[in-house]
């Protein structure tokens, strides 16, 4: 088994539709989209898979859209990180901060993020 091969993030094949789209391949180079899908990323929680087919068979709609309304928004904040590049202008010492975190580690897991098998209580 190959992990890059047999098993993918699913939020990455988002990020690349997103990214594919004539907005941002006609307005940044190569490296500027790479910049892009890291910052996006980095804001979206992983969904990990072996199979897109399988993955959407089983993902209702309504949760298809949300996942691409958050990737959407991902990538949009990523392009004014882009846009505001601080490595242009080194002088500047501004943070960065994320005003709005896309997802909350207390949330409870999605029905696919689960572990199919549960640890017994130790006593």
């Amino acid at each position: 088994m190959q992990i890059s091969v047999d098993v993918h993030n699913y939020m990455e094949t988002l990020v690349g539709h997103e990214l594919a789209k004539d907005q941002y391949v006609n307005k940044y180079d190569h490296g500027q989209l790479a910049d892009l899908a890291c910052l996006a990323l980095s804001q979206l929680r992983p969904i990990y898979i072996r199979h897109d087919i399988d993955f959407l068979s089983a993902l209702p709609e309504t949760r298809l859209v949300i996942l691409k309304q958050y990737t959407k928004t991902a990538v949009e904040t990523a392009e004014i990180m882009i846009i505001d590049d601080r490595r242009k202008d080194r002088s500047d010492d501004i943070p960065i901060v994320f005003s709005q975190p896309r997802f909350d580690d207390d949330v409870e897991l999605e029905w696919f993020e689960k572990p199919l098998i549960q640890k017994k209580n130790e006593v």
